[in-house]
């Protein structure tokens, strides 16, 4: 027999979720269907999760106003209010990569 999930509410970019309570956020985001976090600061590509881990940086996000830089290592609690994390317009290319619009 199984025990029932804790599902606790939560918002990403205005948007209502459902998740399951203490698992990371960046996971409860892939399970709702949200693949994209934000918007790179250089060229404007998507960021969304890579590692899992905590090390390469690209899951960040704003959390009631505040950057996160894990959401693959936040645990998921009710009534969060996360926002993609995005720089507009994207800052002057690095040599090498090419400007998106």
């Amino acid at each position: 027999m199984t025990e029932p999930e804790d599902r606790v509410a939560f918002r990403f970019d205005g948007v209502r979720y459902e998740g399951r309570a203490g698992i990371p956020v960046g996971i409860a985001l892939y399970a709702a269907g949200v693949k994209t976090l934000g918007r790179h600061e250089v060229d404007g590509a998507p960021r969304g999760l890579y590692c899992l881990i905590g090390q390469c940086f690209e899951c960040r996000v704003l959390v009631h106003g505040r950057t996160v830089e894990r959401a693959c290592l936040l645990p998921l609690t009710a009534d969060l209010d996360i926002r993609p994390l995005s720089v507009e317009p994207p800052l002057p290319t690095h040599p090498g990569r090419s400007a998106r619009a």
